[in-house]
């Protein structure tokens, strides 16, 4: 028998609230410009705290990071590593900027990597009956 409901969770923009094509810095495209797209996740509201040394004292916040929920369900595929990420945040011994470079580089090779297919498929389309023109 099929399910009755799904249930889904909406990722975060990455400066807080929603995400918006009309709200460019809150969102990461598919065929953005790799650097673009890590210039983004280094401006993008993380959980962390007002001070570094209220960041060490206190940890950080994953719950309330935009960063931290791009590796929890696009960047890292290993959910101990998650793990890992979040208590390293929570116990104040992982800084925002070296998660924030993290997750930059890793969207950098993600999209560098689909971009890449994405060019190799548009030369498959014709195979299936697809003017890829439009694409």
């Amino acid at each position: 028998m099929p399910p009755a409901s799904t249930y889904h969770k909406f990722m975060t923009g990455l400066q807080g609230g929603k995400m918006s094509s009309s709200i460019p810095d809150s969102i990461i495209a598919l065929t953005e410009e790799p650097k673009s797209a890590a210039k983004k996740i280094m401006r993008a509201r993380t959980g962390g705290r007002v001070t570094l040394e209220e960041q060490k004292e206190h940890g950080g916040v994953p719950d309330e990071c935009t960063v931290y929920e791009l590796m929890l369900y696009h960047l890292v595929e290993d959910d101990n590593e998650v793990l890992e990420i979040r208590k390293d945040c929570m116990s104040g011994d992982l800084m925002c900027g070296t998660c924030k470079k993290r997750a930059a580089g890793l969207m950098e090779e993600f999209l560098t990597d689909h971009q890449k297919k994405r060019e190799a498929a548009k030369e498959r389309l014709p195979e299936f009956g697809i003017d890829y023109k439009f694409w």
